[in-house]
Order: structure tokens, then sequence, then C-alpha cells
């Protein structure tokens, strides 16, 4: 996969109970090396604090100063983005 884009389809709630697999999960998937990293986050109920910064981290992984991309967020989600300032490190993309 690497050089393409990976989607990560995520669901439930991101909070300190599911960030172990979800850092586990993004561990394998970065060492693909994509280029382009996606979360489906339309499933998503809520994220704290630790997943956003999880998830924004992810950028420093990626070449070329790309961000990972938030696709879909519901408004909880948007809102720790927003107040975290986290949406600034990320690309939000509404499906449409």
């Amino acid at each position: 996969m690497s050089g393409g884009t990976a989607t990560v389809v995520i669901g439930g709630e991101l909070d300190l109970a599911s960030l172990p697999s979800l850092a586990a999960r993004l561990d394998r998937i970065l060492a693909d090396k994509p280029r382009r990293l996606v979360f489906d986050m339309t499933g998503v109920g809520f994220a704290d604090c630790a997943a956003a910064r999880l998830i924004a981290s992810t950028g420093r992984s990626l070449p070329d100063g790309r961000r990972p991309v938030i696709r879909s967020p519901g408004p909880l989600v948007r809102r720790v983005l927003e107040l975290t300032g986290l949406d600034a490190e990320l690309e939000i993309e509404e499906e449409g």
C-alpha cells in the first residue's frame, strides 16, 4: 500500500478505553507509509481530547506536509477538534 491512501473506518466512542486499540491499529497502518490517511468518522459519536491528539499526530508520519483527513465528523467530534485547535492540523471532509 506504500504510496496510496489508507482509510481507517472508526465507529462508537473514542476514549481512554479505545485508545490503545486505535494506537496499535495506526502503528500498523503507518508502517505501510501511506501518502494519504483518511479517518472515516461517520459512525463516531464522541472522541475525547487524547483520541483527537492521537489522530492529529499521524500527520507527522505523512509525506510532504500532508494532513490527516477526517471524513464526516459528527457535531461532538467536530466540537472537540475545534476546542483543542486540532482542526487546524487536519483536513475536514464532509461526505457528500
